[in-house]
């Protein structure tokens, strides 16, 4: 029987300053050609003497079976010592956990807040180049400083639809504005028939779900990730219980039936 507590050693292979308080860390498996995960699970990650914590995975599962990659943000001692570790050195994973995002049909709509963005960025580029697909992002941030993967921006822009807003400031090229997403969302015409995933923090879910449900989206067709405190992954630990399921195991991603059931939305 497999350890699900076992901690694997990886290897950071390579390192992207995403802003000043956030990295991307290319993490390599010894056994790298066995790993798989599905966009939208999580791994935890963990260094001796600082503890462990989650971490959605940003990368394509396309390309699994060479790397997979944590955006880490530094908010606590963990993460700090997360950001400051080098190209070579050693980080200590499990996983994945949880379950992902579902199969999207043609339509896609991303909707995200923030780092809420770091496992929709997986399931864009699992679907970036499917000629078949029709993708919308709608990406609502604080101010520029906080927003990470901007080197892409322009690509995702040119590719599909990128709808991105600031709270704070403009950006040029690509908000004309401050607000929210949520008026992006009030704003633009949403592809017709689409699945809708959306990730970022709490407030945000009910707005955003308020201009969905007033477009028309089928709510079967709405998808949130959830943040708890997951500490064991399994669904042991009880500390990210949400009505009968647990966001690590059950998780993290939830149909809007099944949170609008449990009076989360």
């Amino acid at each position: 029987m497999k350890n699900l507590y076992k901690l694997e050693p990886a290897v950071i292979s390579r390192i992207i300053k995403e802003n000043p308080t956030t990295k991307t860390l290319y993490l390599k498996l010894k056994k790298q050609k066995d790993f798989d995960f599905l966009p939208g699970q999580f791994m935890q990650i963990g260094l001796p003497g600082f503890g462990e914590a989650p971490m959605s995975i940003s990368s394509c599962p396309l390309k699994a079976k060479k790397f997979f990659t944590l955006s880490i943000r530094s908010v606590g001692r963990l993460t700090q010592k997360l950001n400051t570790l080098k190209k070579g050195e050693l980080v200590y994973v499990r996983g994945p956990f949880g379950n992902g995002f579902p199969k999207s049909g043609n339509n896609l709509i991303l909707i995200a807040g923030g780092c809420g963005f770091f496992p929709l960025k997986s399931v864009y580029d699992q679907y970036r180049d499917d000629k078949k697909k029709n993708m919308q992002v709608f990406w609502g941030c604080r101010d520029q400083k906080s927003l990470s993967f901007q080197r892409d921006l322009k690509k995702i822009k040119d590719k599909h639809q990128l709808n991105l807003i600031l709270e704070k400031e403009k950006m040029l090229g690509f908000s004309d504005k401050p607000g929210f997403v949520t008026e992006l969302l009030q704003k633009k015409e949403l592809l017709a028939e689409p699945e809708v995933f959306v990730c970022g923090p709490d407030p945000m879910y009910k707005p955003v779900v308020k201009v969905l449900l007033a477009k028309k989206i089928k709510p079967k067709n709405i998808y949130f990730s959830l943040e708890r405190r997951m500490h064991c992954g399994i669904g042991i630990c009880q500390h990210c219980a949400i009505g009968s399921k647990y966001v690590c195991r059950d998780g993290p991603i939830f149909d809007y039936e099944f949170l609008k059931q449990v009076n989360y939305l």
